[in-house]
């Protein structure tokens, strides 16, 4: 797949969730926690993608690609805009090295909040 670099013109945090303190029903609140930001590109579904995901309940995911990254890990939250999402899988490029032109495609999966997968 042909990514190029000059299509990164969005921008998302990924990061966790950290216990900050309780509500007024002595619940524990959780707290999204960015931990680092990066560019990234949007990357389009085949409509045959979007009908496996829609035959599987999948209707909320949104693929990205940005520069290699290490520290992306399956379970991590991702923020775009007001939107969160949870990093299913991560195809990364390694063959290069971590040079500017090894890249990830990052498969993200809508949540309401943490540990939930939105639904609609």
């Amino acid at each position: 797949m042909k990514i190029n670099g000059l299509q990164f013109n969005q921008r998302c945090e990924f990061g966790t969730f950290q216990n900050t303190d309780y509500d007024v029903n002595g619940q524990m609140k959780q707290e999204f926690v960015p931990e680092f930001k990066v560019w990234f590109g949007y990357r389009q579904q085949t409509i045959s993608q979007q009908y496996e995901l829609e035959g599987l309940g999948e209707s909320e995911i949104k693929i990205i690609a940005i520069r290699h990254n290490s520290e992306i890990k399956h379970g991590l939250y991702c923020k775009i805009k007001d939107d969160l999402f949870m990093v299913a899988t991560n195809s990364s490029d390694e063959r290069v090295g971590n040079g500017l032109n090894s890249y990830d495609v990052i498969t993200l999966r809508r949540v309401e909040k943490r540990g939930e997968t939105h639904a609609k």
